[in-house]
């Protein structure tokens, strides 16, 4: 988790130093966006081209940004990335390295979101979370939550069935890369995940659900490392819940509480 946590924070802190413009427009290589869905919050990207260089999305709002790397088996489909900063006005910029830290940008619109439910942002299939593609991983929600009658039985049956069934894997912390996706399947398959897919798995099967479910990336007194945890919205308000921690606990005979307190964790980035 340690060296996770130093490319994480490495990466935030390149990602904010790349530039809004840099060697003006790259020209003949457009990326196009589809915005049909930005009343549900969340914006398409698709590239014309196989990028041969680092390609990247900088989704912006005000002072804040999410970068996101748009990876060459994406040519010619549609990655779609949240727009999970609030209402009102973004700029979606698509940035082609051009050497060391330095881009340039293929493309920049800027775009209105209005999305009347809130929490409608965090049940969309996602870069971060692609539930949709997660084959298995619906279909064992699905079994879980058969029969349970509300979200919080069933966002309690998923979250007994993780903490239960997958345990941490120290081989993939020590080697994994900033721009590291978990895949959802793979994590319900093989039963071992860093944080990261621990949240994404659980975020994964409670938004198949219907269940908006946040992932979360920050700081927890639980751990001493950079951390991924959910928020899940039960009973109208926003819930934290940390399998990561929890299968912990539980592989060593302690009790964990469903719910955790919330200020024992500072969110840097929401997804």
């Amino acid at each position: 988790m340690f060296r996770y946590a130093r490319l994480l924070l490495s990466a935030l802190v390149l990602f904010a130093a790349i530039p809004a413009v840099a060697y003006g427009s790259a020209g003949a290589n457009k990326a196009t966006l589809d915005t049909s869905q930005l009343d549900k919050g969340t914006i398409g990207i698709r590239l014309a081209y196989k990028p041969s260089v680092n390609t990247k999305a900088k989704i912006s709002k005000g002072s804040a940004s999410y970068i996101y790397t748009l990876t060459p088996e994406a040519k010619g489909q549609t990655t779609w990335l949240p727009l999970q900063m609030g209402n009102g006005q973004y700029e979606v910029a698509v940035l082609e390295n051009v050497s060391g830290t330095k881009y340039r940008v293929l493309s920049s619109e800027k775009i209105d979101v209005a999305v009347a439910r809130t929490t409608d942002v965090y049940l969309n299939s996602t870069q971060n979370i692609g539930w949709k593609d997660a084959e298995e991983a619906l279909a064992k929600a699905k079994e879980l939550t058969r029969n349970a009658t509300t979200d919080e039985e069933k966002a309690k049956a998923v979250y007994e069935y993780i903490v239960q069934n997958v345990s941490y894997d120290k081989e993939l912390a020590r080697k994994v890369t900033a721009d590291y996706l978990p895949d959802i399947d793979e994590t319900l398959a093989s039963g071992q995940a860093i944080c990261y897919g621990y949240a994404t798995l659980y975020a994964a099967m409670l938004r198949s659900a219907g269940i908006p479910t946040k992932l979360a990336m920050g700081t927890s007194t639980h751990v001493a490392e950079y951390h991924a945890w959910n928020e899940v919205y039960l009973n109208g308000k926003w819930v934290v819940v940390d399998t990561t921690v929890d299968a912990g606990l539980g592989k060593n005979k302690k009790n964990a509480a469903f719910a955790k307190k919330g200020s024992d964790y500072t969110a840097i980035k929401y997804y």
